[in-house]
């Protein structure tokens, strides 16, 4: 079953488990800070992942710079898959990413520039200290989040540091901490980065406020069946210094959430 704070996962897919094997030759000093993502399974779209990898074929378009048949679009795809399953590496700017790919594909073609053991201290030292400017940079922009959101009319910030706004007044028994729901909703960062979206596939989605993170089943409780609320969560009621995937460490989250039904 799942944990609160950790939302479900599904059995590993191919793409995931090449992820995984793509991480573990690329260098062995970031493989403490992948293992965290938890690479080689592949997040429930419950309330932390975009579409699965085969939306995203769909998605990249005829005119796309390279990508001429469909086995282009295919290998593109498992590229985005595979970054998806990197999300740790968002601390690194374009110029740098383009080194880490390169050392990528240099040990998978068995064509290495350098002694890479050689490099291993060095490289896990410059990934923790951008790691850590990253996360701090994310706190500050969350906390500013914050404040925004329990700045506007009728929004209610709770004693956890929840910030409550009802879009739509709901009716009826509000849920329990141990009631099942249905809900519609949208997840999105503090830039205005959507991470999941239930709307966008075009399906609730239902599952037990006992195995989300606090920020939901604590915010859900404050709903009623037929209500909207947005829900700005603070990152220790969320995901925390850790992360989730898409979600980098430290991450205020703002969700749009409409409770169809109490089970």
């Amino acid at each position: 079953g799942a944990r609160r704070g950790t939302p479900p996962r599904s059995p590993a897919t191919s793409t995931s488990m090449f992820a995984v094997g793509l991480c573990a030759i690329a260098s062995s000093a970031v493989q403490p800070h992948m293992a965290r993502l938890g690479l080689g399974r592949t997040v429930y779209s419950s309330i932390v992942r975009a579409s699965p990898a085969h939306s995203y074929v769909r998605g990249i378009s005829a005119s796309a710079g390279g990508l001429e048949t469909e086995e282009d679009k295919a290998l593109y795809a498992l590229g985005a898959s595979i970054g998806r399953q990197l999300g740790d590496l968002k601390c690194l700017e374009s110029g740098e990413l383009d080194n880490v790919l390169k050392g990528m594909k240099a040990i998978l073609t068995d064509n290495l520039e350098i002694e890479v053991n050689d490099y291993l201290q060095q490289s896990a030292a410059l990934f923790q200290q951008k790691q850590q400017a990253a996360a701090s940079k994310m706190a500050a922009e969350g906390l500013k989040a914050l404040d925004a959101a329990a700045a506007e009319d009728g929004a209610e910030k709770t004693l956890s540091g929840l910030v409550y706004k009802e879009l739509i007044q709901g009716s009826g028994d509000a849920p329990t901490a141990e009631s099942t729901v249905k809900v519609h909703y949208e997840g999105k960062l503090v830039d205005g980065t959507v991470f999941d979206s239930s709307i966008a596939r075009g399906e609730p989605i239902e599952f037990p406020l006992s195995g989300v993170i606090r920020g939901w089943t604590e915010g859900l409780q404050m709903m009623k069946p037929g209500g909207k609320a947005q829900l700005t969560i603070p990152s220790d009621l969320a995901y925390g210094d850790g992360g989730q995937g898409p979600i980098p460490p430290k991450a205020t989250l703002i969700f749009e959430v409409e409770l169809l039904e109490v089970k």
